[in-house]
């Protein structure tokens, strides 16, 4: 009983961490990491209204984004994880061989590791999956 009372008030704390952090990324325009922290206060706690409210704004601020090419690759560019996953001579190999045959991607994603920096590159709008 008194552990699920500590339990429970630790997970509050976390997931108001979590929603916190991810409205300072919001207010830093920096919509692709505050989404994955709002992922993150979710998982914890589904029914986090704060979570879901910034979680889906962020995603329509992403979604009706009108930036040029050149602004979205110097915006994805200034992310570390990004410079790295594009400096990645595999990933480069990957990347290439998508663009020739897009039925690669399906193979790619089976690999977790391949597909999380997919999703990342997707997250920064560098690439676009039709």
């Amino acid at each position: 009983m008194v552990l699920n009372f500590i339990f429970d008030h630790a997970c509050f704390f976390v997931v108001k961490g979590y929603t916190r952090k991810g409205a300072a990324l919001e207010a830093l325009k920096d919509f692709s990491k505050a989404v994955d922290v709002y992922q993150k206060a979710l998982q914890l706690d589904p029914n986090s209204k704060e979570a879901s409210e910034g979680y889906q704004r962020c995603l329509m601020i992403q979604y009706n984004r009108n930036d040029t090419p050149e602004e979205v690759k110097r915006r994805a560019m200034g992310d570390p994880e990004v410079q790295q996953i594009m400096s990645d001579p595999a990933m480069r190999l990957i990347l290439e061989q998508m663009q020739k045959d897009p039925q690669a991607l399906s193979d790619h994603l089976k690999n977790p590791v391949i597909a999380q920096k997919i999703q990342k590159l997707i997250d920064v709008g560098l690439i676009a999956i039709r």
